[in-house]
């Protein structure tokens, strides 16, 4: 899998977790929390956390048999994805330590540790992929309607923010034309 194919293929699923800003379920953690269990390697996607997909969700009405079928594939993708996140956090220290320690570092010292680190990504890219599939399909087919139009109703007002801060605005830290 190429790199594009890699980030569009994240770009979309990050969509999928991220679009929200409605509400999420009483009994998960707020915006301002830790991601619910199961969600924290999501935040990997765009900087977005798994609340995001969390408050969209509670947009959707779930009903208490949707809540403990949620619960569980959270749970599940939880304790499957613990030991390649810590390989994958363990691998982004060490190719810090190799650039921040003293002497010369060239791009073939940390080609081996790139690799891996890619290896680790897509699984956990995959395992985002598989997670999202198991929510939708636990959603009715009003439920996913629904999600569709707060989806697009999010999608105008960002544009609208954008239009009012003017879209040529930089981000922190760019210097101004």
């Amino acid at each position: 899998m190429t790199i594009a194919t890699r980030l569009g293929l994240a770009a979309a699923v990050s969509l999928f977790f991220a679009q929200a800003a409605g509400a999420q379920p009483a009994d998960m953690p707020g915006p301002g929390g830790p991601p619910p269990e199961g969600m924290e390697h999501m935040g990997h996607m765009g900087g977005h956390d798994g609340a995001s997909f969390m408050m969209l969700l509670k947009s959707a009405d779930l009903t208490p048999a949707q809540h403990a079928q949620l619960r569980e594939i959270m749970q599940s993708n939880r304790a499957q994805m613990k030991g390649v996140e810590e390989k994958f956090h363990a691998l982004h220290e060490q190719i810090a330590a190799k650039l921040l320690s003293p002497g010369a570092v060239s791009a073939s010292d940390l080609a081996p540790l790139e690799q891996k680190m890619f290896h680790y990504q897509q699984q956990i890219d995959q395992s985002m992929v598989d997670t999202a599939l198991a929510v939708r399909n636990i959603l009715t087919t009003e439920q996913l309607n629904h999600l569709s139009k707060v989806h697009e109703q999010l999608q105008n007002l960002h544009s609208q923010i954008q239009n009012l801060m003017g879209s040529d605005q930089g981000g922190p830290g760019d210097e101004p034309n």
